[in-house]
């Protein structure tokens, strides 16, 4: 009898396996083809039986994709956009989430439940409105527009309140009875202790904001101004897509993320389980 239990873990470990294979394979399947076919010649992505590695890996693609439009001044765009909304938003997230758990005022808690419901309105809606608004600023087609509308993350603050929250008062007793201010029980006791929290708030951001494209496609007017996602998309036209090169350009911008990935894969899954609630 314990032989066959032993038998039936082991099938069905086996079992289990196979499928999360077939699922990472294809999750895996679309970014082999977009790196494969960044290095085919344009008739070889439209060749029938389907290829997925070149005959010939044609690396041109990459000059020329570099030398059709002025990444240089993209990339910096994107970095300068990305990093200046993770540092705004950390400013944000972290005194709104201090606000919403620590302090105590009238209407606390109101205005806790209409963040979260402002969570659940899809991003599309505030789009026509933030234009207008950024218009009547002047901002259109200037950084300002890029970062600040980006600097309020609901999400974000949910988070930083709900691990606040989790914190023990008495480390802010012993510090008001020293006669610490507030400002200082915030920078100098709960702020360090929300290190993983920030660092999870920080990968989210930078990672959204880098892939962002329908808000920087409104608000931006001159090349000068583009990000790279935008960038990618200049190269199709209304009559002809140039494939290999607008590949060559999304596999470029890929590596970022990818790195980024690898270096915060810790404070991803973090951010996970906290926001699900599996782990304070």
């Amino acid at each position: 009898m314990r032989e066959k239990r032993k038998s039936v873990r082991i099938l069905l470990k086996l079992f289990i396996m196979f499928i999360l294979m077939i699922l990472a394979i294809s999750t895996l399947l679309p970014y082999i083809v977009m790196v494969s076919s960044s290095l085919m010649a344009q008739f070889e992505i439209y060749s029938f039986p389907p290829k997925l590695f070149p005959s010939n890996p044609r690396f041109q693609n990459y000059i020329e994709m570099w030398k059709s439009q002025p990444w240089g001044r993209y990339i910096f765009n994107t970095v300068f956009v990305a990093v200046s909304v993770v540092l705004g938003q950390l400013v944000v997230v972290s005194m709104g989430g201090y606000a919403l758990s620590r302090l105590y005022f009238p209407g606390r808690d109101l205005i806790f439940r209409i963040f979260i419901a402002f969570m659940m309105l899809p991003g599309v809606v505030t789009l026509i409105p933030g234009f207008i608004i950024l218009r009547n600023l002047g901002w259109i087609d200037t950084y300002l527009a890029l970062i600040v509308p980006s600097l309020g993350n609901i999400w974000g603050m949910f988070l930083m309140r709900q691990y606040m929250l989790t914190l023990p008062n008495s480390l802010e007793d012993a510090a008001r009875i020293d006669g610490a201010s507030e400002f200082t029980i915030f920078w100098r006791i709960v702020l360090p202790l929300c290190k993983p929290v920030l660092a999870t708030v920080a990968t989210f951001t930078f990672l959204g904001t880098w892939k962002s494209f329908l808000w920087p496609l409104i608000v931006t007017r001159s090349k000068e101004m583009r990000m790279i996602e935008i960038g990618i998309a200049m190269f199709t036209t209304q009559y002809t897509i140039d494939y290999p090169i607008q590949l060559a350009a999304a596999t470029l911008s890929s590596i970022p993320l990818i790195v980024i990935y690898f270096l915060a894969q810790k404070w991803l899954l973090q951010g996970i389980k906290l926001s699900s609630g599996y782990e304070r």
